[in-house]
């Protein structure tokens, strides 16, 4: 028995030669997919080509490198770009400073040393139905004779249905969002990460004081922030209560309030599950997936309700280079081979740097996520080791990313969306 979406790739292969998947107006997965199917029954074969292709991200140092005079400071500069000026001699730093310049041309073989132009080998598959998928798609329903009740007459004559006909009916399917969840979790399980869960509703003590956000930072303003009109007693021995006032009021010199911690919200963020876990727990590797809430207007691209993803690693070995290296390894299994980090700032991270990974479409460098180790502060107050591993993005932004054709975010969501059923 073979479903409706295997059927129209047997039409889509019939009667032709070798079809190469770029000729296929499928999302590729989903093309991948079904030709892998189809093949196991034997009604399709699979041809692999390989091609070699030159990736150049070399741009950027370019653009840097024909405008380094301008440069005063390190920190107006790419970080990754930092170790590259001066070793081709085009920057002199002290103590931060930039001190001297020049222009420097770098060769291609500099450039494939530092990893700027690399060759990258991709795989393309080329599909041919078999006689037998030919066979199979002539039994299917497409090959039945044209019956209805015009072409019966006498005793016989009654309402047949039209088979041929037929309205197409939609079947059931995961949605684009479950499709990702499901995608991302598995990244999380093979790198060896614990799910974490938790309730959509908090107190403000777990969702901003232990992560060290001060009482009176913006974001906790009713413009941002969704409050239940109701307070709970916090579920914390009177000296963790007591840490987290010191740590407060020593770093941010200001009077903490035991009862604005009460204030139960809908959570911001899913950071305040790594907080409730390390609590528990103090080290391990834990990811999430989950629902949070903002409170600002929708517009195409941005949500009141959205997801979040994160992922924390607390051990006393770790550092800020383990932290890199998974973040590269993560978003390239997620599809993001070429990604870079900038300097950046968050509450409750110290380094913190923000992800951007390079959308080939439209050659542009775009935000992805942010990333940095928890402030000693926080690991003190949740009684865990420093340092804390930390980063994080949006369920919905790589999914506008990898499907061009959305160009509303809150499209995604809206189930009568033609692009969405017909992928």
């Amino acid at each position: 028995m073979l479903n409706k979406v295997e059927l129209d790739l047997l039409r889509e292969l019939r009667g032709k030669d070798w079809v190469h998947e770029d000729s296929i107006e499928w999302n590729k997965d989903k093309l991948h997919r079904t030709a892998y199917f189809l093949s196991t029954k034997g009604l399709v074969e699979i041809k692999e080509e390989t091609e070699e292709k030159e990736l150049d991200n070399s741009k950027e140092l370019l653009e840097v490198l024909k405008n380094i005079s301008n440069y005063k400071h390190v920190r107006e500069l790419p970080s990754y770009l930092i170790g590259i000026l001066k070793e081709l001699g085009a920057i002199k730093v002290e103590k931060g400073t930039i001190v001297e310049t020049k222009y420097v041309e770098p060769s291609k073989e500099f450039l494939e040393k530092k990893g700027l132009i690399k060759k990258e080998l991709s795989k393309k598959y080329l599909y041919k139905i078999t006689k037998e998928g030919e066979k199979a798609l002539g039994e299917s329903l497409e090959g039945l004779p044209y019956v209805s009740s015009k072409n019966l007459s006498g005793p016989f004559r009654r309402p047949y249905l039209d088979w041929a006909n037929l309205e197409k009916r939609r079947t059931g399917k995961y949605h684009l969002i479950t499709e990702w969840k499901e995608k991302i979790r598995e990244i999380f399980v093979e790198l060896g990460f614990e799910e974490m869960d938790g309730d959509y509703v908090q107190s403000s003590f777990w969702n901003f004081d232990m992560l060290f956000q001060p009482q009176d930072h913006p974001s906790r303003e009713l413009a941002d922030t969704f409050y239940l009109p109701y307070k709970k007693e916090l579920d914390v021995p009177e000296d963790v209560v007591e840490r987290v006032r010191k740590e407060h009021e020593t770093y941010w010199k200001y009077s903490w309030d035991p009862e604005e911690a009460k204030k139960m919200i809908l959570r911001t963020h899913t950071t305040v599950l790594s907080a409730l876990t390390l609590y528990k727990r103090k080290t391990g590797k834990f990811f999430a997936i989950g629902k949070v809430f903002r409170n600002e207007a929708t517009d195409y691209k941005h949500l009141a309700e959205f997801h979040q993803i994160e992922g924390i690693i607390s051990d006393p070995s770790v550092n800020f280079r383990n932290l890199l290296y998974i973040l590269k390894e993560f978003y390239k299994r997620l599809g993001y081979p070429n990604i870079r980090f900038r300097p950046s700032y968050f509450p409750y991270t110290e380094p913190s740097v923000e992800i951007e990974a390079y959308y080939e479409p439209k050659k542009e460098w775009v935000e992805v996520g942010g990333a940095g180790i928890f402030r000693e502060q926080v690991s003190r107050m949740l009684g865990a080791p420093y340092p804390i591993l930390a980063f994080g993005l949006a369920l919905e932004r790589p999914i506008l990313l990898m499907h061009p054709e959305i160009k509303d975010i809150r499209k995604i969501y809206q189930t009568s969306y033609k692009e969405m059923l017909e992928r």
